[in-house]
């Protein structure tokens, strides 16, 4: 049983760490990749997200092997599995499973540079930050947190300059202060229509200001990733509410 759990703490540790860093879209899902083909686009996100070279990524893919081959033993393990964990055993389920991320962290901590694995554990908590029922808020304590990463996200999937970082990064606290600004004047009162209809057309207009100013910071390849960027998230963001519904 022993044998068991460590074997499934293997494979927590294996989906924590490729959930951190890389996200399953609903494409992924569908093309229902092999282990093998989800590891290489893995270290392809990786790489570009890092600015990997080649010795890390040669690095990178050693390490998601040992992973997915730990995560094939735990498969064959629970096949066997007929009793439901003691108190005891969950308890050393979960301290072990704690030493597995601490040893995969000094794994990655070791092949990436200062600079990239500043950038890979704000990559693994904008990730988290996205999971739970409060989506956009996630485990950022504050707004600026989350315009922090939201702007290192940007930087990365755009590849921003230095002087792009530093636009978009107060575009995107001033947008933050005047949301703070309408929720404090909606307060807890119930809106009328007429508000509903007035909130709406005021959000319409700052979106295309929005999209203006962002459009004079990016260069013609930058936006037309972005707003295939912002497509995408509206895109999902709709099929989570027919979920919901």
């Amino acid at each position: 049983m022993k044998k068991l759990f460590i074997a499934a703490l293997l494979f927590v540790g294996i989906v924590s760490f490729a959930q951190e860093t890389n996200q399953k879209t609903a494409h992924d899902q569908k093309e229902k990749l092999t282990p093998e083909q989800r590891s290489e686009k893995h270290l392809q996100k990786l790489t570009s997200e890092l600015s990997l070279d080649k010795k890390q990524q040669e690095q990178f893919k050693q390490l998601l092997a040992e992973k997915r081959a730990k995560a094939e033993k735990f498969k064959d393990a629970k096949k066997d599995k007929k009793t439901k964990p003691t108190t005891e055993e969950r308890q050393a389920f979960k301290k072990e499973m704690k030493a597995e991320k601490e040893a995969t962290d000094a794994k990655v901590k070791a092949i990436l540079n200062a600079d990239q694995y500043a950038k890979w554990t704000a990559l693994k908590k904008d990730h988290k930050g996205h999971k739970g029922k409060d989506h956009h808020r996630g485990d950022f304590k504050s707004q600026q947190e989350r315009d922090a990463a939201h702007l290192l996200k940007l930087s990365t999937d755009l590849n921003l300059s230095v002087n792009q970082q530093k636009q978009i990064s107060e575009l995107l606290s001033d947008k933050s202060t005047k949301m703070a600004m309408l929720k404090k004047s909606r307060g807890d009162k119930q809106p009328t229509d007429a508000e509903k209809t007035a909130m709406k057309k005021q959000m319409e207009e700052d979106h295309k200001a929005y999209d203006a100013k962002m459009k004079s910071i990016l260069n013609a390849d930058q936006y037309k990733k972005w707003t295939a960027i912002q497509k995408e998230h509206k895109d999902k963001m709709k099929e989570h509410k027919k979920d919901k519904k």
